[in-house]
């Protein structure tokens, strides 16, 4: 049988159909496994209950004036009472040690810590977070980005976790309000919801034979640095950040750590409950994504195999039409063959982006998007590549990284 361009086609998009099948089915099952935090009838008569026991909240924070108040507002305005809350200036040149010092004055509770010179072979959030951690006398820890501001029974419900779970990590929910904010930042948890099993985070995937999975048990995880916490005791077994000090995705690097270790950790998302607004112009976007997506990544060549899975899963689909145009035709039957696959390529991921929006209140118009958001990163992908090759540094806040 002669081998044309038709049936090449209709191999490629019956293979990109079955990707979708299964990322539908894991979206489905991870519909379940990422859960929101849950939240706990609160027994205020009960002293040995698990919501008292004292938490420290730790925030890194470098030139966050914009930020800084709407964070520390919502600290402040907790139903738990018994919470410590750590903040390190990180050598900012904004108005951030402002703020501090004008809430630092006002509220017992907030400590501010000023940030000593980065060492050699650290990275400059890690080295602030490691600080932080020095002065936490609590038996519970949160680290929380400066950007994230939590509703206000939030921090009883961690507390509560924390007595079932070793370490949390929470992916926030995200509020979007620019065009490239509304197109790009849903990408991160359509690849979470569709991608990563969740299901194995707890335990080893029955299909995997044991002497394996002892070696890559750590792939089994994720982690969002934005919101993480831990008990104090579990943090120092592992290392802390001192263990991952030069870790540009350090959220993903504590994770590993804990995968590894006897420890458990859960995973839930911060729908209505705590919140992040991670950029604000396309600028932002590109230099934020920038600077961590080439190092979430195992190495280049897995960076580069997943580059083109995407490009055949993905874009392929939606310019076939133009190659079929372009190149030439095949029989009425492969044509017809092809375009229902497609048709049911775009189905499936553009109902999967929709039922994400619907999940966290973003403008379900952007699903319609999605492609975009994929050229996007495909884009910032080969802009990565080129930086490597070339041996030009990534910068974010004034600082290489």
């Amino acid at each position: 049988m002669e081998i044309t361009l038709s049936l090449i086609l209709i191999a490629l998009m019956s293979f990109a159909l079955l990707f979708h099948l299964g990322t539908t089915l894991n979206y489905l099952r991870n519909r379940k496994h990422i859960r929101c935090i849950p939240q706990s009838e609160k027994d205020t008569n009960n002293p040995n209950n698990n919501y008292s026991t004292d938490l420290s909240v730790c925030i890194p924070c470098r030139n966050e004036e914009h930020n800084l108040r709407k964070t520390l507002n919502s600290l402040v305005n907790q139903t738990k009472k018994n919470i410590f809350i750590l903040v390190l200036n990180d050598q900012s040149t904004d108005r951030t040690q402002l703020i501090l010092d004008e809430y630092s004055t006002k509220y017992s509770q907030i400590r501010v810590i000023q940030g000593k010179e980065k060492p050699e072979y650290w990275l400059g959030k890690n080295w602030a977070c490691h600080q932080l951690s020095e002065q936490v006398t609590t038996k519970f820890m949160v680290f929380q980005d400066a950007d994230v501001w939590l509703s206000p029974n939030t921090l009883d419900s961690i507390t509560n976790l924390l007595h079932s779970y070793d370490a949390l990590t929470v992916w926030p929910h995200q509020k979007l309000y620019s065009f490239f904010e509304r197109l790009i930042v849903p990408s991160v948890y359509y690849s979470l919801f569709t991608l990563f099993p969740a299901a194995y985070l707890h335990r080893k995937p029955r299909w995997l034979p044991t002497f394996l999975y002892a070696r890559v048990k750590e792939l089994f995880t994720a982690a969002n640095g934005q919101f993480m916490a831990f008990n104090m005791e579990t943090y120092c077994s592992i290392g802390g950040h001192y263990a991952v000090r030069n870790e540009v995705v350090e959220d993903m690097a504590l994770a590993r750590l804990i995968k590894k270790s006897p420890y458990s950790m859960g995973m839930f998302h911060g729908k209505n409950t705590i919140f992040c607004r991670m950029y604000r112009s396309a600028k932002e976007v590109w230099d934020g994504f920038g600077k961590n997506f080439l190092q979430g990544f195992p190495n280049m060549l897995t960076f580069i195999s997943l580059g083109l899975l995407h490009l055949i899963v993905f874009i392929l689909p939606v310019t076939v039409p133009f190659i079929i145009y372009g190149f030439g035709h095949g029989t009425f039957y492969e044509l017809i063959a092809i375009y229902v696959l497609i048709s049911l390529i775009v189905l499936l991921f553009t109902l999967q982006r929709l039922s994400l929006d619907r999940l966290f209140d973003w403008k379900p118009s952007y699903s319609f998007l999605h492609i975009f958001s994929v050229i996007w990163f495909q884009a910032l992908a080969i802009r990565l590549i080129w930086n490597k090759l070339s041996g030009r540094k990534v910068k974010w806040k004034g600082r290489p990284i």
